[in-house]
């Protein structure tokens, strides 16, 4: 039998307009706790998350007694939103872990070369290394996307030519066991 001092703890599910879904779990403990407390699941869109990271991040800065784990929340909010394809969040991973490698440079290069072929090599290494030197600056995100739709003759190509800036290329694995 329950101890009738406990609370009750009825489930709940709360929709929000902006696609964010709030609603009551199991339990989790956290460290250094005694006990296992009730559990929050905060479901949301990609592009929320980021939003939500610079959030935490901002709040982070600005409280003299500051919590390591808002900014690892912060963080890893950024980090999973960058994974699924967020643009914005990519595009704070990349300023923040040191700008656009050779490889990422290659690589959109490579998509300007299919999609604008009408742009000579060095053209198109112009264009990357600009709008790759963006990336280190404030805001730069956008304005190396603009760079890239002033050139680019399709929205799919400048998205295609962004994201390959913002996520080293992918290697194919190699069978030799190295």
């Amino acid at each position: 039998m329950n101890d009738p001092t406990d609370p009750v703890r009825r489930p709940f599910r709360l929709v929000l307009d902006g696609g964010e879904v709030v609603e009551s779990g199991g339990t989790v403990r956290p460290r250094h706790a005694k006990a296992a407390v009730p559990e929050l699941v905060l479901r949301m869109p990609a592009s929320r998350a980021h939003w939500l990271a610079h959030v935490l991040d901002t709040r982070q800065q600005s409280i003299a007694d500051r919590e390591p784990s808002d900014r690892v929340l912060a963080r890893s909010l950024e980090a999973a939103a960058a994974a699924l394809g967020d643009l914005g969040a990519m595009s704070c991973m990349a300023r923040e872990l040191g700008g656009v490698d050779a490889k990422q440079r290659l690589a959109a290069t490579a998509i300007l070369g299919e999609r604008e072929p009408r742009l000579s090599g060095v053209q198109r290494m112009a264009v990357v290394d600009a709008a790759a030197r963006w990336f280190g600056e404030e805001a730069g995100d956008e304005l190396a996307f603009a760079l890239l739709g002033a050139v680019c003759r399709s929205d799919v190509t400048t998205a295609q030519v962004y994201t390959a800036l913002l996520v080293p290329p992918v290697e194919p694995e190699r069978g030799d066991g190295s």
